[in-house]
Parts: C-alpha cells; sequence; structure tokens
C-alpha cells in the first residue's frame, strides 16, 4: 500500500475510490462519504506539508477559514482533518477537466469564452475574499470547467495555508507557482489585490497559452479591444496600488469591456491592431520579469538568449515560409513512450500519456528504484517521437517531487539516444531550459537519479513539452 494512502477510509466516513490525479501539493481523490451518502473529492496533502507541527496548524486554520466561503465559483471546500500521518481537505465534486487540460487540448480560448470563464473565478474570489478568505494560488489547474461549461476554482485555503506556513520564495515553490505575484516573493503582505493579479496572470494564458513575460502580447492577436487590453493590463500592474482593489471591480471592468474589435484588420495589417492595442504591455511584461529574475525564481531562470518564442497549441500547422526558422513554438508530440533499454524495457507504460495529458494533477512515475542512485543504473526515462525531424531548442518541464537529475537528447534514432545525454539538469518545480539547437524526430527525457516521492524513490513528471522550430 502506498504511503501517500496508508489508509483506505478517512475520518470514518470518506471511502477513497480511485485517484483523480496529482499536483504540487498532493493528490485529489473521488470518495464516497459514507455519512451524508454523496461523493466528494478528497485532497490528501503530501506528507511534507505536515511534517511541521506549526505549519500543520497553518494549514488547517485557513482550511477552516475556507469552509466558510461559498458562491457559484467556487467548489465549496466541506471538510478538513488529520490523522495517523494523513493530512486532507474535503470538497465538492466537480465532474469536468481542468482549463490545463482544455489550453493543451483546444489551444488559446476564445476572447468571449476567456473572459467569461475568469469572471467566473472572480465572482467566487469575490465570495471567498467577502469572509476574509484569500487563494493565493489561481492557475489553470486549480480551475475546472464543469460538464455545463461553468468553472469553478478549487483548492481554497491551501495556498494561504502554505504562504503563511513558509517562506515567500520557499511557498511559491511548494506552489509550483509559474508566475506569482511580485508581493508574494518579496515578502510584502498580500491581500485581495494578489489575487486580482493571478486571476489577471490566468487570464493572459486564457488568451494567449503561456502566461506573462514567456509571450510577446501580439500573441492576444488584432482583434482584442483596447478596454479589454486596459483592464488586463491594471490586474497585472506589479505595484498592487495600481491594481483593482478586488476580485468585483475586476470582473466588473471586465463585463465593460468588449471582447473583440470590429471591423477586422485591413489585408496587410494582422498584426497592427493588436500591436497597438498592446503598445503598453511589454512595459508590464519587462516588470514583472524584473521582479521574478531579482527573486531567483522560475522566470529568472530563464537562459539569457533563450528562447522565448510563442506558444502554438498541440496539432497546430507547422510555420512555413521564410520566417518559419526563425520562430520557436512548442512542437506537436505524436507519441510518448517508457524508454528502459537498461531494464526490463517497461517502465510504467500505461501512464506515459499522462505526461503530456496538460494536466499538471496527473503524472508518469518511474518504478521504485529505493535508493536515490538508482542502484547504479544509468537511467531510464521517456522517449517523445514528434513524428518528423524537427529543430529543437528547449524545454518544459513540471514536477511536484523536484530533484531528480536528468538530461535531454535529440536524434533520429532512438536507440542510441541515451548514450548521447550531455547536458544535466535538476528538476524543478516549473522549469524551462534551453538546449544547444539540434534536430531529430526524437527527444528523450534520460533520469540518472530518483527523489522520495512518497512512496518510493522515483522520478515523477507531471508535463513536459518540446520548444523548437
Amino acid at each position: 500500500m502506498r504511503t501517500d494512502r496508508p489508509i483506505e477510509v478517512l475520518a470514518g466516513r470518506y471511502v477513497l475510490e480511485a485517484e483523480l490525479g496529482r499536483g504540487a501539493t498532493g493528490a485529489v481523490w473521488v470518495a464516497a462519504d459514507d455519512l451524508l451518502k454523496r461523493t466528494v473529492a478528497v485532497k490528501v496533502l503530501r506528507p511534507a506539508l505536515a511534517d511541521d507541527p506549526r505549519s500543520l496548524e497553518l494549514l488547517l486554520r485557513h482550511a477552516g477559514a475556507a469552509a466558510g466561503a461559498s458562491g457559484p465559483g467556487l467548489a465549496r471546500l466541506l471538510d478538513s482533518g488529520s490523522e495517523r500521518g494523513v493530512t486532507y481537505l474535503v470538497r465538492e465534486h466537480i465532474p469536468g477537466e481542468s482549463l490545463r487540460a482544455v489550453l493543451r487540448r483546444d489551444g488559446p480560448l476564445e476572447p468571449a469564452d476567456a473572459v467569461r470563464t475568469v469572471v467566473q473565478v472572480l465572482e467566487g474570489l469575490a465570495a471567498a475574499h467577502a469572509v476574509g478568505v484569500l487563494h493565493l494560488d489561481i492557475g489553470p489547474e486549480n480551475v475546472i470547467r464543469d460538464r455545463s461549461g461553468d468553472t469553478r476554482l478549487t483548492d481554497l485555503g491551501i495556498g494561504a495555508g502554505v504562504t503563511a506556513a513558509y517562506p515567500p520564495s520557499e511557498a511559491a515553490s511548494i506552489l509550483g507557482m509559474a508566475v506569482p505575484a511580485p508581493e508574494q516573493t518579496d515578502g510584502r503582505p498580500v491581500d485581495a489585490r494578489t489575487d486580482v493579479f493571478l486571476a489577471g496572470a490566468l487570464l493572459f494564458e486564457l488568451l494567449t497559452g503561456g502566461p506573462p513575460g514567456e509571450l510577446p502580447p501580439r500573441r492576444l492577436g488584432s482583434g482584442t479591444t483596447a478596454e479589454l487590453a486596459a483592464a488586463l493590463r491594471r490586474a497585472l500592474a506589479p505595484d498592487p496600488d495600481d491594481r483593482f482593489e478586488g476580485a468585483e471591480a475586476f470582473a466588473d471592468a471586465l463585463r465593460a469591456a468588449p471582447e473583440v474589435s470590429a471591423p477586422p484588420s485591413p489585408p496587410g495589417d494582422a498584426d497592427g491592431a493588436g500591436l497597438r492595442t498592446w503598445l503598453a504591455v511589454p512595459l508590464v511584461v519587462v516588470a514583472l520579469a524584473t521582479v521574478a529574475v531579482a527573486a531567483g525564481l522560475w522566470l529568472g531562470r530563464l537562459e539569457l538568449g533563450g528562447p522565448l518564442g510563442v506558444r502554438a497549441s498541440r496539432g497546430s500547422p507547422t510555420p512555413s515560409g521564410p520566417s518559419a526558422e526563425l520562430v520557436e513554438v512548442v512542437l506537436p508530440i505524436a507519441r510518448a513512450s517508457a524508454h528502459d533499454p537498461f531494464g526490463d524495457g517497461a517502465e510504467n507504460d500505461a501512464a506515459v500519456p499522462l505526461a503530456i495529458d496538460g494536466d499538471t494533477a496527473t503524472s508518469w512515475r518511474s518504478e521504485n528504484y529505493f535508493d536515490p542512485t538508482m542502484n547504479n543504473k544509468p537511467g531510464v526515462g521517456l522517449l517523445f517521437d514528434l513524428g518528423t525531424t524537427r529543430s529543437v531548442t528547449g524545454f518544459r518541464l513540471q514536477t511536484p517531487y523536484p530533484g531528480f537529475g536528468f538530461g535531454i537528447a535529440v536524434g533520429d534514432d532512438p536507440e542510441v539516444l541515451a548514450s548521447t545525454v550531455s547536458t544535466g539538469f535538476t528538476a524543478e518545480p516549473a522549469m524551462r531550459r534551453t538546449i544547444d539547437p539540434a534536430r531529430g524526430r526524437y527527444v528523450l527525457l534520460w533520469a540518472t537519479s530518483v527523489v522520495d516521492a512518497g512512496d518510493g524513490d522515483r522520478a515523477v513528471v507531471a508535463e513536459f513539452e518540446v520548444i523548437g522550430r
């Protein structure tokens, strides 16, 4: 039995039935509430979050406060507790899929859909703020789109609890945040305007496919209106005093802003309207990047001169024409498989699709090696088939269990790739790196060491993306 699920029934009533996925802070299970005869979702927090009694007390205190928040945009927190080493939160079960999965499958949302989605998130935030509860960990992974198309914000209480229990930079790392608000990394107080910034970052990603600071503003497209741009620019202001004072004010601005401009740009000026609309946004992007660099977090760890190109949704047409080689995108992955040439040839093969499903709550996990050095095994990995030879310039990786060592190799012969791995990396919760440009059909992520993943020594990959041309 796994150590992150040491008991089948929690509090004598929540029967864990099936794991829905894993994220930076824990694993989510669908469960049966035997007392009230209903289906719920139970989040079992990572054991490390509950090791310190003071941290555990703060987490449970904020969870208790979050239970008082309810609204149409929230997945309501129903219960929380800790027993026999297991700390858990119980919330409404919302059948549907995360916005991360939607982005991965369909690419950026249409402006009207993105605005409607974020307005619903902001309505949920406003309800939480009304009872004094902050979220502090808003992202596509924590928003569920239900079967009717409405959205619900999950994990209320966790971000605030981790923020209260850990130093700022450590809290952002534990939560696996790609773009925290500036005050979340420099130690300034957090408040409702912090959630406004995070909701703005969510809207930016829904419109572009990537977080602020990673993509050029022109990716929003020429149809985006000046009113929508101005609202987003204000929400993303580095100084909290320059943002909307609360979630409801941001929602009001979005409701009042037309999402799409008309008429469309004239021929020959496809990017002109979008560039004019977003003329001021590069200043915001530079400011955000500067803060992140100063804090030494994810954005600041991008190599100078590396790819800061656009993100194309999976399955997007390959760029063509004279400028095609100058455009860097997320390359579509045709197939993925486990790669274990020094073992039995199999490595949790059934879970490999979870590394490219667009949902960071699900992960591929290597086998348990009972030893961080993998018992002197050269390595084990994931092989990504791009379908055709491409130029590869970098990658993105997310993992709920950072610290394992790995390398990247690119080529056309998968049988020899493991012997060509040269550059070594250490896995971080959310990382983006460049590599020396290389051409090939296959990309190998080659794990050379493993870490304690709660149920053994493993390499765990929540999401992996290949960047290239």
